[in-house]
């Protein structure tokens, strides 16, 4: 009886479920350099079921989130009940089984209950526990479904649970299916990626692109533009009209002064960027949409960061996600408003 909204894949665990947010069973060839437990980092991953219970438990194991500048991450689960936050209960990450208890659950007696798992830890679930006699079904609501593509900054690093990270706040006040594509250090527009877009239901599509190319030294001038027209073009086998917003990367304090030095600059991959949605549209492409990062997060946010400034701040502080979600969502409103709730 429940529902895993968010999960691309599930992997049976050990007597428990692990929700995977690429097909586990090519993950290698997702992760061919490695890195491959990103993916099974539940970030934006829900697990639903409709009770008239009025309590819960829930087992589970967590594995500690990667060691990064800053101060460490909690793992939370957050609960919510027909769309209102319950709980955010922190969890124990030593890959061990333990239980969570929620005492109260508000509401009538169909309540819709949504689990929303950790972003930065791996997770497996190994059960549910309701009180003898409580009643459970399906949660089978539908709503237009989002697919995002994104690294880190929308995984999640920086949020205090997972129903703050920026792209769950956009998703709860715009009425959105969430599925999350975002990788820390892993979002450099691969094949299988876009193949993956192409293959998800999806009433929307957005990516957020740049940062880990620029940072990685992943693609130059001659390659970003037309991996990106690839990326592209693979979702419009399948995705034809399909609204596409592709946002370049917010500003950055650290790296937006500096100079290419033979390779893209932050500012190149964003130019790039725009270019790119210009020369698809020019060929036809009417729902293909450019955000500029610095619109959205520019100069005035660079106070908002988890790292100290000499580490090389990249991920937004809590305040930051709540900023870029608000403006994030305003241009979805502005682009897409058939689709999204204002």
């Amino acid at each position: 009886m429940l529902t895993y909204r968010g999960a691309v894949s599930l992997q049976e665990v050990d007597g428990g479920i692990a929700p995977w947010r690429i097909p586990f069973q090519e993950r290698h060839l997702f992760f061919p350099e490695g890195g491959v437990g990103r993916a099974a980092m539940p970030t934006g991953v829900r697990v639903t079921f409709r009770t008239d219970a009025e309590g819960l438990a829930f087992r589970y194991a967590a594995r500690p989130a990667p060691e990064m500048p800053g101060p460490p991450e909690t793992a939370h689960v957050d609960v919510r009940v027909d769309g209102k936050p319950v709980a955010s209960l922190p969890l124990v990450t030593d890959r061990e089984v333990h239980t969570c208890r929620v005492g109260a659950l508000p509401g009538g007696s169909d309540r819709l209950v949504e689990l929303w798992l950790p972003g930065l830890n791996q997770f497996v679930l190994h059960g549910v526990e309701l009180p003898a006699g409580a009643e459970v079904g399906r949660d089978t609501h539908t709503a237009p479904r989002w697919v995002h593509y994104g690294a880190s900054e929308s995984q999640g690093r920086g949020a205090l649970s997972p129903t703050r990270n920026w792209t769950a706040t956009v998703a709860t006040e715009l009425g959105l299916d969430l599925t999350s594509l975002a990788i820390g250090a892993g979002c450099y527009l691969q094949p299988l990626f876009a193949t993956l877009l192409r293959d998800l239901p999806a009433d929307l599509i957005t990516c957020m692109v740049g940062m880990n190319i620029y940072g990685a030294r992943a693609l130059n001038q001659f390659t970003y533009r037309p991996n990106l027209v690839g990326l592209v073009r693979i979702i419009r086998e399948r995705h034809p009209s399909t609204p596409l917003v592709i946002a370049s990367h917010h500003y950055s304090p650290w790296h937006d002064p500096l100079e290419g030095d033979g390779y893209l600059s932050l500012t190149e991959v964003r130019e790039q960027t725009r270019e790119v949605v210009d020369l698809l549209r020019a060929d036809g492409d009417e729902n293909v949409h450019y955000v500029h990062g610095p619109s959205l997060a520019g100069p005035e946010t660079a106070h908002l960061y988890v790292e100290p400034r000499y580490t090389d701040p990249l991920h937004f502080n809590q305040e930051g996600h709540d900023l870029l979600a608000a403006a994030f969502q305003r241009k979805l409103v502005e682009l897409v408003p058939d689709l999204v709730r204002s």
